[in-house]
This record gives C-alpha cells, structure tokens and sequence, in this order.
C-alpha cells in the first residue's frame, strides 16, 4: 500500500470555497511537481500536468469535457480523471485527492529522496 505526503492546495478560510469553479482545470504547483487539479461534479481529481503525447501540452491550460475527461490544449487527447487512462491508450499518473473541511489535499507518493 503508498504512503502518501499530503499538501493543502486549497485553504477554504483564506481562499474560500468557489475558488475553483466546477468543469475546469487549473495547473498547481505542489513542492516542484507540476499537477492538473480538476473539478468536476464529482469532486476534485489530480492528474500529472504534462501531456505524454510528444507535444508535451499542459493538461491544466485544456479543459473538462462532459464525460469527466481532461483534454489536452494542443491535440485535444482525453484522459479520465480517476484512472488517468486515455483514449489514445495511453495514461497520465493520477494523485489522491481528498476534501476536508479546511480545504483539498493532494497525495504525494512518499519518496526516501524527497526533502519533504
């Protein structure tokens, strides 16, 4: 089972709670890690912000489709957010992501080399 380091991404004291509007997706930087943070009627979900395509487009300059999908800006390539597998057969690396009442986190996996 991962072990995970958790970061608040949002505070809803100090941002408050429309801070990130339903179907849209924004890139938060999270200790050096790029992430697309989405936030759907589901929930909030996180995915890497890199395209894996060639192009390399960042996921959280496109957008969400109607199917909970984020689209990439330059090739419009589809991936879910809760499995990150895309509909070109390949896949982006998805976070945890949890909503507690002060906030929303973001699951890191732990690594030995990480200073945090």
């Amino acid at each position: 089972m991962a072990s995970f380091n958790w970061f608040k991404v949002y505070d809803f004291e100090e941002d408050g709670a429309d801070i990130h509007p339903l179907n849209t997706v924004r890139t938060i930087d999270v200790k050096g890690k790029l992430i697309c943070l989405a936030h759907i009627a589901t929930g909030y979900y996180a995915v890497d912000d890199r395209c894996p395509h060639a192009a390399g487009g960042r996921l959280g300059r496109g957008k969400c489709d109607e199917e909970g999908r984020v689209v990439c800006p330059v090739h419009r390539y589809k991936y879910d957010l809760t499995t990150g597998r895309g509909a070109q057969g390949d896949y982006v690396e998805t976070y945890p992501v949890e909503v507690r009442n002060n906030g929303v986190y973001i699951g890191m996996p732990r690594k030995s080399w990480w200073p945090f």
